[in-house]
């Protein structure tokens, strides 16, 4: 059966075609008898496998029928397990893996993504068997699905649970073992995504971080793109030389600001630690249970224990994310005593354009928001940010990175180092 065809009948977007790479060589693959994936015993210990609840096993086993006896849809089925057993690139990607099919199953499309996720259990099973993740590590990171499936797309506007492609990508990780909830925070697997090189004294143990070349910032030292970033006029490119002798370049201090001066490091004095695209441990913040400074320090803690355990040949020497909590415009709005600016200032933020005020409008006022002033303000946090975008701000997140042999929760590491040269 061939992707246009399938493309026809089961009503792909316009760009869903060319989302299915490797449609050939999965069909290669389809065996001709029906797929135990989508029987009733199958789905049920599965389900249980991956802890959902008896409501979600009930619409899963009440919707599998309708996969198995529509000869296009179980082709598409069979195409996205193939995909997320034999894909690597999946991990590394922000793109949907597969085209959604809302047009063609409505509010069941999320069900079909779930079925898919279901069928690669026994290989996910082996995975941590193999790694030897023990039991409560496993729950933990594995109910991700039904965190997803209680909070994602499909559950907000249809009151369905359900799961998105791009919602099935980011759980290729789950499903691979290369990430790990350890509390109440997530660590992947992941390579340093800053643009920047960071230098340690020998000596004295400060940390300086030099930007790379060709960055524009603004004079206020965030990094500029477009006109929501301001005046192109008022900004300044970066500018890094390496020798065999010194690097050069324009200084970032851990409070997220790029300066014009430049700074020269000796490498005799200077030693790089932390590079673009070094080993890294990337952690996320899951939706879920209040986030509190002390929850983070202790997963922080879990995860430079349990790495080196489970994950031996993985020498990470950073952690590292990007996301809205990191816009350093948050410390000059929210109390200090927050739980936002508390993570902020155990790590070194760097400025960046992770996303724009869209994602202040989700996280902050609500999933769908897209009118602040037509939701009600109930905490001191929606009021300040409200009030902030409300005078014409703009958030554009960031970026942080905390060097594993910094790890000292509740110090403030790179801001006491720093002192002198914060501005």
């Amino acid at each position: 059966m061939t992707i246009s065809h399938i493309a026809t009948q089961l009503r792909f977007p316009a760009d869903g075609q060319s989302l299915c790479v490797g449609w050939d060589a999965a069909m290669q693959t389809n065996p001709a008898n029906g797929l135990p994936f989508l029987q009733p015993d199958y789905i049920t210990q599965a389900a249980r496998d991956v802890f959902l609840t008896d409501d979600m096993l009930r619409e899963l086993v009440a919707f599998a029928p309708r996969v198995a006896n529509d000869e296009a849809l179980l082709a598409f089925f069979w195409y996205c397990r193939h995909r997320i057993l034999t894909d690597s690139t999946l991990t590394g990607s922000w793109e949907a893996p597969w085209p959604s099919l809302d047009d063609y199953l409505g509010a069941d499309a999320g069900l079909l993504n779930v079925l898919v996720m279901l069928a690669a259990v026994p290989q996910m099973l082996e995975v941590y068997r193999r790694l030897g993740i023990p039991a409560d590590i496993y729950r933990d990171t594995i109910s991700d699905l039904r965190l997803w499936m209680e909070t994602d797309y499909y559950h907000h506007r249809y009151q369905r649970c359900g799961i998105t492609p791009w919602i099935a990508r980011w759980l290729c990780h789950h499903w691979r073992g290369i990430i790990l909830q350890l509390g109440r925070l997530q660590f992947s697997l992941g390579k340093f995504g800053g643009r920047l090189n960071v230098y340690r004294h020998r000596q004295t143990r400060q940390v300086v971080a030099l930007s790379e070349a060709g960055i524009r910032y603004t004079s206020a030292g965030s990094m500029w793109r477009g006109t929501c970033c301001g005046d192109e006029s008022n900004t300044w490119m970066s500018s890094l030389q390496l020798t065999a002798d010194s690097a050069t370049g324009n200084p970032i201090t851990p409070d997220g600001s790029a300066h014009q001066t430049p700074r020269s490091l000796p490498l005799v004095d200077w030693e790089l630690v932390l590079a673009h695209n070094a080993d890294a441990l990337i952690f996320h913040v899951p939706a879920g249970a209040p986030l509190t400074f002390e929850m983070c320090g202790d997963s922080f803690q879990r995860a430079l224990e349990a790495f080196p355990r489970y994950f031996p040949d993985f020498h990470f020497r950073a952690f590292w994310t990007s996301t809205w909590m990191m816009d350093p415009r948050l410390q000059k709005l929210v109390a200090p005593e927050s739980n936002i600016v508390r993570l902020q200032r155990e790590m070194f933020v760097y400025p960046g354009l992770q996303g724009d005020n869209n994602q202040y409008y989700e996280r902050i006022f609500g999933w769908g928001t897209k009118d602040i002033n037509a939701v009600e303000w109930k905490t001191s946090l929606q009021r300040t940010i409200g009030t902030y975008l409300n005078n014409g701000g703009h958030f554009h997140g960031g970026y942080c990175f905390l060097l594993k042999d910094d790890f000292d929760w509740g110090k403030q590491v790179y801001l006491n180092m720093n002192a002198g040269e914060q501005q």
